[in-house]
Parts: structure tokens; sequence; C-alpha cells
């Protein structure tokens, strides 16, 4: 399976240099096309810390999105588990003075904690 191949390839990349961001990306992006969502949001997480620690806030805010599609197109069910993934995007946006996008990023935090047709309560 290629997709296996590629994800056992970037492991081997990531090991050898933890702090290769682009490198995790790339693995995220692997995790997701071979339906691992889970590890991919991990990977996702990871990198999205690790920018916004460095004070990357635009790079941060890009991972922390693409793990808002994921869990929204791919992965529901993981809602409830990365239901502090709105409020961080929020501040970081709130970060960079962009309070609407904040505010935007709060309210899509309701799907998250619903008990209703959004996952397991």
């Amino acid at each position: 399976m290629h997709s296996k191949r590629a994800i056992e390839q970037l492991l081997a990349l990531v090991r050898a240099d933890p702090n290769d961001m682009r490198t995790r990306l790339k693995l995220g992006d692997v995790y997701v096309r071979a339906n691992e969502h889970a590890k991919a949001l991990e990977m996702y997480e990871e990198v999205g810390q690790f920018y916004a620690r460095e004070g990357f806030m635009l790079k941060a805010i890009a991972v922390y999105k693409q793990m808002c599609t994921v869990i929204e197109r791919d992965a529901p069910l993981l809602r409830r588990r990365y239901a502090h993934v709105p409020p961080i995007l929020a501040e970081l946006f709130q970060r960079l003075g962009l309070d609407r996008d904040a505010v935007a990023a709060l309210d899509a935090l309701g799907p998250y904690l619903s008990n209703g047709r959004y996952g397991p309560s």
C-alpha cells in the first residue's frame, strides 16, 4: 500500500529530526488520506502547538483551521476530544487583533459540545 510506505518513510524522517514541522505536516496529510484521522489530528496538533509557542501565529492558525476541517469533514466523532481547538484558534486570532475571526472560531464551538447529531454525549 502506497500510503503505508509513505507513512513509514515520514515517521523515519520525524524520528531523525523531531523539529521538522514540514515533515510532520506532510505526515498529517498522509494520515488523512489513509483515513487515520486520529493520528492526523495528533500530528497537526503537535505542529500547531509548536508554531504558536515559537510565535508563528499565522502558521499556527492555518494548522488549527486544518484540524477543524478534518474534524468536520472526516472525523465528527472526534469533536469532543478536540473541543479545545476552537478556543485555541480564537486566542490566536485575538493575539493578531482579529477579533471578528476570534468570535467566529468560538461560535464554531457549538457542534463540538452538542449532545445532538454531532457525536456522543
